[in-house]
């Protein structure tokens, strides 16, 4: 095993096999990321013999969105407002502490360092005939959320009850299924326990969601952050009042990145509201913005 200096100025570990000469202190080599960076645990590479190969931003994010269920319905049908939404609303049920099941129920997601634990809560579920089992919705809302958050490492789920026999063996096959199929990972599952605990663990290999925090992200991100928040602000008062005016202010940094962006926004804002958005420059610096009433 060895360390490596990465260019971004973090550290890295690899694996050299006997049969590969070790790489000799303080040379040049390229690597390739096996597992991102996690918690306190550095990232895990493997020496590379071709160019290096950066993605971009936007490149990451389509691969994320690609991943996730139902990807393939983002369509052209859809326009950039309603993409972005969807995508804030993924973020928005990725980073939330609980989340619904399928036909009722919730999820209660902890984190710890040495686990991720899952509570399923029966509230607000009414069984119906036709209907799946409260611990089969689960597990399936679990392993799409366990994707959707790029989580990976250890989970227990705390089941409703304490599923035994065929039964038991079913939801385990049925959660393991689940998750190599949407993480691609490798996946191990045991059946649940006396007490109803369900284990799992999923490779790693990505950072997790909840450790990105918006003071990492980049200028161009932050950027487009405040452009979406302006235009879902100011969307939202159009539809809540749709006989008014409205003038939207955006500072200097702002005014500019719209001026460049080859989204067609204003049609898009004026095909929503009729035209009762106007645009005007904010004298102000930073990725401040106002929504006025005419």
């Amino acid at each position: 095993m060895g360390f490596v200096d990465l260019s971004i100025g973090e550290q890295a570990f690899f694996n050299i096999s006997k049969s590969r000469t070790p790489p000799v202190e303080g040379a040049h080599i390229n690597v390739s990321v096996r597992a991102e960076a996690y918690r306190d645990k550095v990232a895990n590479v493997s020496p590379a013999s071709g160019p290096p190969i950066i993605q971009s931003e936007n490149d990451a994010r389509d691969a994320w969105l690609e991943r996730l269920p139902g990807s393939s319905d983002l369509t052209d049908e859809f326009s950039f407002g309603q993409k972005a939404e969807m995508c804030r609303a993924a973020f928005d049920v990725a980073l939330a502490s609980t989340v619904t099941i399928d036909n009722g129920g919730k999820l209660h997601f902890d984190y710890t360092r040495a686990l991720t634990a899952i509570d399923v809560d029966s509230s607000g579920r009414v069984q119906r005939s036709g209907v799946s089992g409260l611990n089969t919705d689960a597990l399936a809302t679990a392993a799409r959320q366990i994707n959707l958050r790029g989580l990976a490492g250890l989970f227990v789920v705390d089941l409703e009850g304490a599923p035994k026999g065929e039964k038991a063996k079913g939801l385990a096959a049925q959660f393991e299924t689940k998750l190599k199929a949407l993480t691609g990972r490798t996946v191990r599952v045991l059946p649940p326990s006396a007490f109803g605990l369900i284990e799992a663990t999923v490779a790693r290999r990505e950072k997790p969601l909840f450790e990105f925090a918006t003071e990492t992200c980049s200028a161009e991100r932050l950027t487009l952050e405040a452009f979406l928040s302006a235009m879902r602000e100011a969307l939202t008062l159009a539809e809540s009042d749709r006989s008014a005016f409205f003038t939207l202010k955006t500072s200097v940094a702002l005014t500019e990145y719209m001026k460049q962006t080859a989204f067609d926004w204003q049609g898009e804002l004026k095909a929503r509201t009729g035209g009762r958005i106007k645009w005007e420059p904010l004298n102000k610096t930073g990725l401040d913005y106002q929504i006025e009433l005419i």
